[in-house]
């Protein structure tokens, strides 16, 4: 007995076990959803109308043919999702161009008054001085004191992250009980979905005194945007490194029991190693999607353009790439608008350079463990 496999485009859309009526169904649907995007982009004003349209046409065919118009908007969703993303890309890119063009490697010199501009790496000779990074006015456009912020606040973090989603997630797979695994990972995935900028006002509020009455500091830091953004990191680093370690095979863990092994010297010498690349890979994970929060660090770290002085002091602070954003795009001219942009493109390689860096080690992982679970 063979199967009806679809062998047309349209089949594909519809499905090889289409009724009669069905291919009606979906070409309707299908060109409504496109002139309803046609209007949108030329026409804003008749777009709530269509989008009604498109709407009770589906919902008829939804309840006619279901599994044909299903296959339609997985297919249509699918679609949109790359286009958006594709979108998203391009208007990031194109729109920082000019900044690119305009003012090149400027945007990561070190401006010198009296002076030519000089590289990020001749800090000993110019570093710390009067200079003005980021001044619109004057037309002073380094993103220098921004990009090493950033670096700080995400050095912090690491060491905030790491560490506790490693053990945090040591303790849901390899000690904690089923019962109250149950309880403990859903409670830490809850954490994820709380707003950065509470995490950014209640770190604020809780971290600052202390910092002032233990360290004698007088404000916000980037030790405590580092502590937030690294705690706002650990449900990606605990659920993501939760799933490394259950997935190393329990063989592994029960032959090192049979050797003689402590449960302590089966997680430390057979789990962390056999589970490195997933748990590097949600710590990356982690990390980068935190660095992308806007509000939880604009809360906290002043939006000063200078560097911190000694560059290494985490007591100073000043603003870091998304907190440029968020403070300055409000009142920023169009060429001050450009090259925020510019910041939006460093943020957007740096975070999906390493959700790429932390796929390519979790497919390391698989492969080391050829699937095995």
């Amino acid at each position: 007995m063979t199967e009806d496999i679809p062998t047309t485009e349209g089949e594909a859309v519809s499905g090889g076990d289409r009724v009669d009526g069905s291919t009606l169904a979906v070409v309707t649907i299908a060109t409504t959803l496109v002139a309803t995007i046609l209007v949108f982009l030329f026409r804003p004003a008749l777009a709530l109308p269509m989008l009604l349209a498109f709407v009770f046409v589906t919902a008829v065919g939804w309840v006619t043919y279901q599994a044909e118009v299903a296959r339609l908007l997985t297919l249509v969703a699918t679609v949109l999702t790359v286009l958006t993303v594709a979108f998203i890309t391009f208007f990031l890119f194109a729109s920082a161009l000019p900044a690119f063009l305009e003012r090149g490697l400027g945007l990561l010199l070190i401006p010198e008054q009296g002076g030519d501009a000089r590289w990020f790496f001749w800090l000993e000779s110019v570093l710390p001085s009067d200079s003005t990074y980021w001044n619109p006015l004057s037309g002073a456009y380094s993103l220098i004191p921004m990009i090493w912020a950033t670096v700080v606040v995400t050095i912090i973090a690491g060491a905030v992250a790491g560490p506790l989603g490693l053990f945090g997630a040591l303790f849901i797979a390899e000690v904690a009980s089923d019962r109250l695994r149950e309880l403990i990972k859903p409670g830490v995935e809850i954490l994820a979905g709380i707003p950065s900028i509470v995490y950014g006002f209640i770190g604020f509020q809780v971290l600052n005194g202390f910092i002032q009455t233990n360290f004698l500091d007088d404000g916000a830091s980037f030790l405590i945007a580092g502590i937030v953004v690294g705690v706002m990191a650990l449900p990606t680093v605990v659920s993501v490194g939760e799933d490394a370690l259950s997935s190393v095979p329990q063989s592994m863990g029960d032959g090192s029991v049979a050797m003689g092994a402590t449960e302590w010297q089966t997680m430390k010498s057979i789990s962390i190693p056999a589970a490195f690349s997933g748990i590097s890979a949600a710590v990356i994970l982690g990390l980068g999607r935190a660095i992308g929060e806007t509000m939880a660090v604009a809360a906290i770290m002043a939006s000063g353009t200078q560097f911190a002085d000694p560059l290494f002091d985490i007591f100073d602070a000043n603003a870091t790439l998304t907190s440029l954003i968020a403070t300055q795009y409000g009142s920023a001219s169009e060429s001050t608008v450009d090259v925020l942009f510019v910041a939006g493109v460093m943020l957007f390689v740096i975070v999906a350079g390493m959700s790429i860096v932390s796929q390519y080690i979790e497919r390391r992982m698989q492969r080391k463990l050829k699937g095995q679970q």
